[in-house]
Protein backbone atom coordinates (compact mmCIF):
# COMPACT_ATOMS: atom_id res chain seq x y z
CA UNK A 1 0.00 0.00 0.00
CA UNK A 2 1.57 3.55 -1.09
CA UNK A 3 2.54 5.50 1.74
CA UNK A 4 1.00 8.95 0.40
CA UNK A 5 -2.30 7.39 1.10
CA UNK A 6 -1.72 7.36 4.29
CA UNK A 7 -0.66 11.20 4.31
CA UNK A 8 -4.04 11.65 1.81
CA UNK A 9 -6.32 10.40 4.45
CA UNK A 10 -4.66 12.38 7.36
CA UNK A 11 -5.35 15.40 5.17
CA UNK A 12 -8.80 14.95 4.61
CA UNK A 13 -9.39 14.31 8.24
CA UNK A 14 -8.62 17.81 8.52
CA UNK A 15 -10.60 18.91 5.99
CA UNK A 16 -13.87 17.70 7.31
CA UNK A 17 -14.05 20.22 10.32
CA UNK A 18 -13.59 22.77 7.91
CA UNK A 19 -15.74 21.54 5.38
CA UNK A 20 -18.74 21.17 8.02
CA UNK A 21 -18.07 24.95 8.72
CA UNK A 22 -17.72 25.62 5.11
CA UNK A 23 -21.47 24.03 3.95
CA UNK A 24 -22.73 25.29 7.51
CA UNK A 25 -21.83 29.35 6.21
CA UNK A 26 -23.44 28.20 2.80
CA UNK A 27 -26.88 26.84 4.29
CA UNK A 28 -27.12 29.83 6.28
CA UNK A 29 -26.51 32.19 3.35
CA UNK A 30 -29.20 29.74 1.37
CA UNK A 31 -31.99 29.69 4.21
CA UNK A 32 -31.03 33.33 5.84
CA UNK A 33 -34.34 36.02 6.21
CA UNK A 34 -34.01 38.18 3.67
CA UNK A 35 -36.17 40.85 2.43
CA UNK A 36 -37.64 40.94 -1.31
CA UNK A 37 -36.48 42.84 -3.86
CA UNK A 38 -39.11 44.66 -4.11
CA UNK A 39 -41.79 44.85 -1.42
CA UNK A 40 -45.28 45.47 -3.22
CA UNK A 41 -47.97 47.07 -0.72
CA UNK A 42 -51.62 47.04 -2.25
CA UNK A 43 -53.85 50.14 -0.71
CA UNK A 44 -57.06 51.08 -3.16
CA UNK A 45 -57.94 54.05 -5.03
CA UNK A 46 -56.03 57.07 -5.58
CA UNK A 47 -57.66 59.70 -3.32
CA UNK A 48 -58.34 57.02 -0.56
CA UNK A 49 -56.82 56.97 2.84
CA UNK A 50 -55.50 53.40 1.99
CA UNK A 51 -53.59 54.84 -0.69
CA UNK A 52 -52.62 57.95 1.50
CA UNK A 53 -51.56 55.57 4.11
CA UNK A 54 -49.61 53.26 1.90
CA UNK A 55 -47.67 56.23 0.26
CA UNK A 56 -46.46 57.30 3.50
CA UNK A 57 -45.20 53.96 4.34
CA UNK A 58 -43.65 53.59 1.11
CA UNK A 59 -41.53 56.43 1.86
CA UNK A 60 -40.89 55.66 5.35
CA UNK A 61 -40.16 51.52 4.63
CA UNK A 62 -37.80 52.84 1.66
CA UNK A 63 -35.88 54.82 4.39
CA UNK A 64 -35.83 51.86 6.86
CA UNK A 65 -34.44 48.90 4.28
CA UNK A 66 -33.45 50.94 1.39
CA UNK A 67 -35.51 48.28 -0.84
CA UNK A 68 -37.90 49.85 -3.57
CA UNK A 69 -41.23 50.15 -2.44
CA UNK A 70 -44.28 49.75 -4.83
CA UNK A 71 -47.57 51.10 -4.00
CA UNK A 72 -50.58 48.31 -5.69
CA UNK A 73 -53.76 49.76 -6.82
CA UNK A 74 -56.81 48.07 -6.15
CA UNK A 75 -60.26 48.10 -5.81
CA UNK A 76 -59.58 47.11 -2.10
CA UNK A 77 -60.12 44.80 0.95
CA UNK A 78 -61.21 41.53 -0.69
CA UNK A 79 -59.02 41.91 -3.59
CA UNK A 80 -56.01 42.89 -1.34
CA UNK A 81 -56.45 39.62 0.47
CA UNK A 82 -56.36 37.43 -2.69
CA UNK A 83 -53.63 39.21 -3.91
CA UNK A 84 -51.96 38.96 -0.75
CA UNK A 85 -52.79 34.55 -0.91
CA UNK A 86 -51.40 34.79 -4.31
CA UNK A 87 -48.47 35.84 -3.34
CA UNK A 88 -48.42 39.03 -5.59
CA UNK A 89 -47.82 41.11 -2.63
CA UNK A 90 -46.12 41.50 0.40
CA UNK A 91 -48.40 43.63 2.29
CA UNK A 92 -51.78 44.82 2.50
CA UNK A 93 -54.28 47.18 4.15
CA UNK A 94 -57.61 45.38 4.58
CA UNK A 95 -60.78 46.14 6.67
CA UNK A 96 -61.76 44.65 9.60
CA UNK A 97 -64.01 42.30 9.32
CA UNK A 98 -64.33 42.42 5.15
CA UNK A 99 -64.14 38.78 4.44
CA UNK A 100 -62.18 35.75 5.46
CA UNK A 101 -58.77 35.82 6.96
CA UNK A 102 -57.53 32.49 5.96
CA UNK A 103 -54.04 32.20 5.33
CA UNK A 104 -53.08 35.94 6.09
CA UNK A 105 -51.83 37.49 9.50
CA UNK A 106 -52.23 40.63 10.33
CA UNK A 107 -49.10 42.95 12.10
CA UNK A 108 -50.90 46.25 12.90
CA UNK A 109 -54.48 47.81 13.40
CA UNK A 110 -54.07 50.84 12.04
CA UNK A 111 -57.02 53.21 12.76
CA UNK A 112 -60.26 53.58 12.80
CA UNK A 113 -62.83 53.48 10.04
CA UNK A 114 -65.96 55.04 10.82
CA UNK A 115 -69.39 54.29 9.00
CA UNK A 116 -70.25 57.60 7.38
CA UNK A 117 -73.70 58.07 6.27
CA UNK A 118 -74.06 60.98 3.87
CA UNK A 119 -77.21 62.60 2.48
CA UNK A 120 -77.55 65.90 0.67
CA UNK A 121 -78.65 69.03 2.68
CA UNK A 122 -82.15 69.19 2.27
CA UNK A 123 -83.06 66.45 1.24
CA UNK A 124 -85.91 64.35 2.82
CA UNK A 125 -83.85 61.30 3.88
CA UNK A 126 -83.71 61.79 7.46
CA UNK A 127 -82.71 58.30 8.32
CA UNK A 128 -81.25 54.94 7.26
CA UNK A 129 -84.73 53.36 6.47
CA UNK A 130 -85.27 56.40 4.05
CA UNK A 131 -82.47 55.14 2.13
CA UNK A 132 -84.98 52.50 0.20
CA UNK A 133 -85.16 52.80 -2.90
CA UNK A 134 -82.85 55.32 -3.13
CA UNK A 135 -79.59 55.80 -5.55
CA UNK A 136 -76.85 54.79 -2.77
CA UNK A 137 -73.48 54.52 -3.60
CA UNK A 138 -71.31 52.17 -1.13
CA UNK A 139 -68.37 50.99 -2.83
CA UNK A 140 -66.97 48.76 -5.15
CA UNK A 141 -67.02 45.43 -5.38
CA UNK A 142 -64.08 44.08 -3.64
CA UNK A 143 -63.72 46.72 -0.99
CA UNK A 144 -64.60 46.74 2.49
CA UNK A 145 -67.02 49.82 2.28
CA UNK A 146 -68.52 47.53 0.45
CA UNK A 147 -69.09 45.12 2.93
CA UNK A 148 -69.41 46.99 5.89
CA UNK A 149 -72.05 49.24 4.11
CA UNK A 150 -74.01 45.73 3.03
CA UNK A 151 -74.23 44.37 7.01
CA UNK A 152 -75.41 48.11 8.13
CA UNK A 153 -78.01 47.64 5.50
CA UNK A 154 -79.10 44.16 6.22
CA UNK A 155 -79.60 44.98 9.71
CA UNK A 156 -82.38 47.77 8.70
CA UNK A 157 -83.64 44.85 6.32
CA UNK A 158 -83.01 47.30 3.16
CA UNK A 159 -80.25 45.90 1.67
CA UNK A 160 -81.95 44.66 -1.64
CA UNK A 161 -84.00 47.62 -1.86
CA UNK A 162 -80.94 49.59 -2.75
CA UNK A 163 -80.14 50.89 -6.29
CA UNK A 164 -76.31 51.08 -6.45
CA UNK A 165 -75.21 52.71 -9.19
CA UNK A 166 -71.91 51.24 -10.53
CA UNK A 167 -68.70 52.49 -10.80
CA UNK A 168 -69.44 55.76 -9.35
CA UNK A 169 -67.52 57.12 -6.39
CA UNK A 170 -68.59 58.43 -3.68
CA UNK A 171 -66.90 62.00 -3.95
CA UNK A 172 -68.74 62.16 -7.85
CA UNK A 173 -71.78 63.18 -5.28
CA UNK A 174 -70.61 66.60 -5.68
CA UNK A 175 -71.37 66.52 -9.55
CA UNK A 176 -73.94 63.67 -10.19
CA UNK A 177 -77.27 65.41 -8.55
CA UNK A 178 -79.00 61.49 -9.25
CA UNK A 179 -77.10 60.23 -6.47
CA UNK A 180 -79.56 60.37 -3.59
CA UNK A 181 -76.66 59.35 -0.61
CA UNK A 182 -73.22 57.42 0.04
CA UNK A 183 -72.51 55.02 2.72
CA UNK A 184 -68.72 55.64 3.08
CA UNK A 185 -66.53 53.20 5.96
CA UNK A 186 -63.30 55.73 6.29
CA UNK A 187 -60.71 57.28 8.63
CA UNK A 188 -61.71 60.61 10.03
CA UNK A 189 -58.76 61.82 7.88
CA UNK A 190 -60.04 61.01 4.37
CA UNK A 191 -59.46 63.85 2.25
CA UNK A 192 -61.87 63.18 0.03
CA UNK A 193 -64.62 62.70 1.93
CA UNK A 194 -63.46 65.97 4.05
CA UNK A 195 -63.80 67.94 0.77
CA UNK A 196 -67.13 67.26 0.21
CA UNK A 197 -68.24 67.65 3.38
CA UNK A 198 -66.64 70.51 3.71
CA UNK A 199 -68.80 71.97 1.22
CA UNK A 200 -71.91 72.70 2.84
CA UNK A 201 -73.94 70.67 0.21
CA UNK A 202 -74.20 67.63 2.39
CA UNK A 203 -75.34 66.25 5.58
CA UNK A 204 -74.58 63.17 8.07
CA UNK A 205 -77.29 60.76 9.27
CA UNK A 206 -76.95 59.03 12.47
CA UNK A 207 -76.93 55.41 12.72
CA UNK A 208 -79.78 54.87 16.02
CA UNK A 209 -79.11 51.27 15.56
CA UNK A 210 -75.27 51.68 16.36
CA UNK A 211 -75.39 50.39 20.03
CA UNK A 212 -77.03 47.01 18.43
CA UNK A 213 -74.98 46.55 15.07
CA UNK A 214 -71.88 46.79 17.51
CA UNK A 215 -73.12 44.07 19.89
CA UNK A 216 -74.36 41.34 17.64
CA UNK A 217 -70.79 42.32 15.04
CA UNK A 218 -67.60 41.93 16.55
CA UNK A 219 -65.87 43.90 14.46
CA UNK A 220 -67.43 46.85 14.71
CA UNK A 221 -67.11 49.48 17.38
CA UNK A 222 -69.84 52.11 18.89
CA UNK A 223 -68.59 55.58 18.24
CA UNK A 224 -69.81 58.83 17.61
CA UNK A 225 -68.49 61.49 14.84
CA UNK A 226 -67.74 64.71 16.82
CA UNK A 227 -70.20 68.05 16.21
CA UNK A 228 -68.34 70.10 13.63
CA UNK A 229 -65.24 67.69 12.56
CA UNK A 230 -65.60 67.78 9.06
CA UNK A 231 -67.04 71.72 8.89
CA UNK A 232 -67.81 75.07 11.42
CA UNK A 233 -69.86 77.74 11.17
CA UNK A 234 -72.58 75.67 9.77
CA UNK A 235 -71.11 72.41 11.27
CA UNK A 236 -71.17 69.13 10.23
CA UNK A 237 -72.42 67.00 12.12
CA UNK A 238 -74.44 69.87 13.59
CA UNK A 239 -73.82 67.35 16.63
CA UNK A 240 -72.17 64.25 17.99
CA UNK A 241 -73.88 61.31 15.84
CA UNK A 242 -73.61 58.01 16.59
CA UNK A 243 -72.39 55.59 14.61
CA UNK A 244 -70.41 52.35 14.29
CA UNK A 245 -66.68 52.13 12.96
CA UNK A 246 -64.44 49.16 12.05
CA UNK A 247 -60.47 48.85 11.92
CA UNK A 248 -57.81 49.18 8.95
CA UNK A 249 -55.51 46.35 9.18
CA UNK A 250 -51.84 46.45 7.73
CA UNK A 251 -51.92 42.40 6.75
CA UNK A 252 -49.02 39.53 5.43
CA UNK A 253 -49.69 36.00 4.27
CA UNK A 254 -49.01 33.61 7.49
CA UNK A 255 -45.46 32.24 7.33
CA UNK A 256 -44.13 35.89 6.03
CA UNK A 257 -40.63 36.88 6.66
CA UNK A 258 -39.87 37.52 10.72
CA UNK A 259 -37.38 40.33 8.93
CA UNK A 260 -39.64 42.03 7.00
CA UNK A 261 -42.21 42.22 9.51
CA UNK A 262 -40.12 43.69 12.17
CA UNK A 263 -39.00 46.72 9.51
CA UNK A 264 -42.39 47.14 8.66
CA UNK A 265 -43.06 47.33 12.17
CA UNK A 266 -40.25 49.73 12.62
CA UNK A 267 -40.83 51.73 9.99
CA UNK A 268 -44.27 52.41 10.79
CA UNK A 269 -43.87 53.09 14.90
CA UNK A 270 -40.53 54.33 15.13
CA UNK A 271 -40.52 56.44 12.29
CA UNK A 272 -42.49 59.18 13.29
CA UNK A 273 -45.45 58.07 10.62
CA UNK A 274 -47.95 58.84 13.52
CA UNK A 275 -46.90 62.51 12.77
CA UNK A 276 -48.57 62.36 9.45
CA UNK A 277 -51.71 60.44 10.70
CA UNK A 278 -52.55 61.58 14.11
CA UNK A 279 -55.52 58.71 14.01
CA UNK A 280 -52.54 55.85 13.68
CA UNK A 281 -53.20 53.93 16.54
CA UNK A 282 -50.49 54.37 18.95
CA UNK A 283 -47.92 51.44 19.55
CA UNK A 284 -49.07 51.34 23.38
CA UNK A 285 -53.17 50.56 22.41
CA UNK A 286 -52.15 48.56 19.20
CA UNK A 287 -52.85 45.12 21.02
CA UNK A 288 -55.89 46.09 23.20
CA UNK A 289 -57.34 47.79 19.60
CA UNK A 290 -56.65 44.43 17.34
CA UNK A 291 -60.27 42.77 16.60
CA UNK A 292 -58.11 39.72 15.79
CA UNK A 293 -54.94 38.03 17.45
CA UNK A 294 -51.59 39.62 16.25
CA UNK A 295 -48.38 38.00 14.47
CA UNK A 296 -46.16 36.70 17.13
CA UNK A 297 -43.66 38.84 15.71
CA UNK A 298 -45.64 42.19 15.95
CA UNK A 299 -47.08 41.40 19.44
CA UNK A 300 -43.80 41.05 20.49
CA UNK A 301 -42.92 44.13 18.97
CA UNK A 302 -45.72 45.88 20.82
CA UNK A 303 -45.55 44.51 24.22
CA UNK A 304 -41.60 44.13 24.92
CA UNK A 305 -41.63 42.06 28.01
CA UNK A 306 -42.71 39.11 25.80
CA UNK A 307 -39.08 39.98 24.78
CA UNK A 308 -38.17 37.77 27.60
CA UNK A 309 -39.96 34.69 26.59
CA UNK A 310 -38.37 34.83 23.06
CA UNK A 311 -34.78 35.23 24.45
CA UNK A 312 -35.89 32.50 27.09
CA UNK A 313 -36.28 30.30 23.99
CA UNK A 314 -33.35 31.68 22.28
CA UNK A 315 -31.16 30.91 25.36
CA UNK A 316 -33.18 27.19 25.43
CA UNK A 317 -32.11 26.66 21.73
CA UNK A 318 -28.63 27.70 22.34
CA UNK A 319 -27.93 25.26 25.25
CA UNK A 320 -29.45 22.83 22.99
CA UNK A 321 -27.13 23.74 20.21
CA UNK A 322 -24.13 23.63 22.25
CA UNK A 323 -25.24 20.15 23.54
CA UNK A 324 -25.90 19.20 20.31
CA UNK A 325 -22.29 20.48 18.95
CA UNK A 326 -20.32 18.78 22.04
CA UNK A 327 -22.20 15.39 21.38
CA UNK A 328 -20.81 16.07 17.45
CA UNK A 329 -17.51 16.99 18.53
CA UNK A 330 -17.44 13.79 21.01
CA UNK A 331 -18.30 11.61 17.64
CA UNK A 332 -15.87 13.46 15.27
CA UNK A 333 -12.88 12.66 18.38
CA UNK A 334 -14.25 9.19 18.53
CA UNK A 335 -14.21 8.58 14.31
CA UNK A 336 -11.11 10.14 14.85
CA UNK A 337 -9.37 8.35 17.12
CA UNK A 338 -10.62 4.48 15.83
CA UNK A 339 -9.91 5.70 12.51
CA UNK A 340 -6.50 6.96 13.69
CA UNK A 341 -5.76 2.93 15.46
CA UNK A 342 -7.60 1.37 12.48
CA UNK A 343 -4.73 3.01 10.29
CA UNK A 344 -1.66 2.45 12.89
CA UNK A 345 -2.64 -0.95 12.70
CA UNK A 346 -2.83 -1.15 9.19
CA UNK A 347 0.64 0.93 8.79
CA UNK A 348 2.14 -1.71 11.23
CA UNK A 349 0.90 -4.45 9.67
CA UNK A 350 2.59 -2.66 6.00
CA UNK A 351 6.07 -2.14 8.00
CA UNK A 352 5.92 -6.08 8.87
CA UNK A 353 5.52 -6.71 5.37
CA UNK A 354 8.20 -5.11 3.86
CA UNK A 355 10.54 -6.27 6.49
CA UNK A 356 9.52 -9.74 5.43
CA UNK A 357 10.56 -8.76 1.75
CA UNK A 358 13.24 -7.28 3.51
CA UNK A 359 14.59 -10.22 4.60
CA UNK A 360 14.35 -12.02 1.04
CA UNK A 361 17.13 -9.08 -0.15
CA UNK A 362 18.90 -9.71 2.68
CA UNK A 363 19.13 -13.20 1.66
CA UNK A 364 19.78 -12.36 -1.89
CA UNK A 365 23.09 -10.89 -0.66
CA UNK A 366 23.70 -13.55 1.16
CA UNK A 367 24.07 -15.77 -1.60
CA UNK A 368 25.96 -13.26 -3.46
CA UNK A 369 28.55 -13.65 -1.11
CA UNK A 370 28.55 -17.36 -0.84
CA UNK A 371 28.66 -17.30 -4.10
CA UNK A 372 31.71 -14.89 -4.63
CA UNK A 373 33.85 -17.00 -2.23
CA UNK A 374 34.71 -19.41 -4.51
CA UNK A 375 35.18 -16.78 -7.65
CA UNK A 376 38.73 -15.60 -8.46
CA UNK A 377 37.44 -14.78 -12.07
CA UNK A 378 37.38 -10.50 -12.22
CA UNK A 379 34.68 -10.35 -14.68
CA UNK A 380 32.26 -13.09 -12.65
CA UNK A 381 33.28 -10.47 -9.53
CA UNK A 382 32.25 -7.74 -11.35
CA UNK A 383 29.05 -9.34 -12.25
CA UNK A 384 28.79 -9.73 -8.34
CA UNK A 385 29.35 -6.58 -7.69
CA UNK A 386 26.65 -5.14 -9.73
CA UNK A 387 23.81 -7.80 -8.60
CA UNK A 388 25.00 -6.34 -5.25
CA UNK A 389 24.49 -2.67 -6.39
CA UNK A 390 21.32 -3.46 -7.81
CA UNK A 391 19.46 -5.19 -4.74
CA UNK A 392 20.58 -2.36 -2.74
CA UNK A 393 18.97 -0.16 -5.11
CA UNK A 394 16.04 -2.00 -5.81
CA UNK A 395 15.36 -2.00 -2.00
CA UNK A 396 16.23 1.60 -0.98
CA UNK A 397 13.34 2.46 -4.34
CA UNK A 398 10.86 -0.20 -2.58
CA UNK A 399 11.69 0.68 1.02
CA UNK A 400 10.72 4.58 1.39
CA UNK A 401 8.51 4.46 4.74
CA UNK A 402 10.41 6.38 7.19
CA UNK A 403 9.94 3.87 10.68
CA UNK A 404 11.37 1.44 8.34
CA UNK A 405 14.38 2.67 7.11
CA UNK A 406 15.16 3.75 10.65
CA UNK A 407 14.73 0.46 11.66
CA UNK A 408 17.72 -2.37 12.68
CA UNK A 409 17.18 -4.73 9.97
CA UNK A 410 17.43 -2.21 7.23
CA UNK A 411 20.39 -0.63 8.61
CA UNK A 412 22.05 -4.34 8.99
CA UNK A 413 20.71 -4.84 5.33
CA UNK A 414 22.97 -1.47 4.02
CA UNK A 415 25.56 -2.52 5.95
CA UNK A 416 25.67 -5.68 4.87
CA UNK A 417 25.24 -4.49 0.87
CA UNK A 418 28.55 -1.89 1.75
CA UNK A 419 30.63 -4.78 3.53
CA UNK A 420 30.10 -7.00 0.91
CA UNK A 421 30.48 -4.19 -2.19
CA UNK A 422 33.19 -3.68 -0.52
CA UNK A 423 34.72 -7.22 -0.15
CA UNK A 424 34.23 -7.83 -4.09
CA UNK A 425 36.05 -3.99 -4.81
CA UNK A 426 39.59 -5.57 -2.91
CA UNK A 427 38.72 -9.21 -4.00
CA UNK A 428 38.78 -7.59 -7.82
CA UNK A 429 42.01 -5.41 -7.06
CA UNK A 430 44.03 -8.32 -5.99
CA UNK A 431 42.97 -10.68 -8.40
CA UNK A 432 43.39 -7.83 -11.37
CA UNK A 433 46.53 -8.94 -13.53
CA UNK A 434 47.32 -4.80 -12.98
CA UNK A 435 46.95 -5.47 -9.37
Amino acid sequence: MPIDYFKAERRWLAIIPVAIIVISVIVWFATRDTLPKTIRVATAHEGGLYHEFGEALQRSLQEKTGHEVVIIQTEGSVENARLLREGKVDLAIIQGGSGNMRELSVIAPLYSEVVHVVTRRGSPIQAIDDLASRRVVYGDKGSGMRTSAERILEHYGISKKIINPADIYFKDLLEEETIDAAIVTTGFMNRDLRDMLASGRFALLPIEGAEAIATKDPHFQLTKIPRGLYREGSPVPPVNTPTVATTALLVVREGESDHLIGKVMEAIYDEGLGLEFPALISKNEAITNSPVALNPVSSAFFNPPDHINRIAQIMETLAAFKELSVAFAAGLYLFWTRRKRFKETQLAEMIQMQKDRLDVFLEKTLEVERAQMDTVDVDELEEFLDRVTEIKLEALTQFTHEELRSDQAFSIFLLQCANLISKIQMKILHCSPRG
